[in-house]
């Protein structure tokens, strides 16, 4: 079990009122999604997950600066101090 970050940033970040929250005891990236899901799911539901209640494929979530869809998706195993940041599409010109 891994003591982990989670870094919100942007709308997320703005809709929850926190930039970071600690997640201890989490195997792996399902089980952090899940508690910020039941914690903060209400805030947040309309920009993070489709109507069909599936993670929006547009959101960005990274584990140590990787894309989680390069690493095992939600099954990717978590280990003391890793860094979630999860993100809105950044764009820009």
């Amino acid at each position: 079990m891994a003591n982990v970050i989670l870094k919100l940033m942007t709308i997320f970040s703005t809709e929850v009122g926190l930039t970071e929250i600690n997640y201890s005891n989490v195997e792996i990236l399902g089980d952090v999604i899940d508690q910020f899901m039941s914690e903060h799911g209400k805030k947040i539901r309309k920009n993070f997950l489709s109507p069909q209640g599936k993670l929006e494929s547009h959101i960005v979530i990274l584990v140590n600066g990787r894309n989680y869809m390069f690493l095992e998706e939600l099954n990717t195993k978590l280990k003391d101090g890793d860094e979630i940041a999860i993100s809105p599409p950044l764009v820009g010109g």
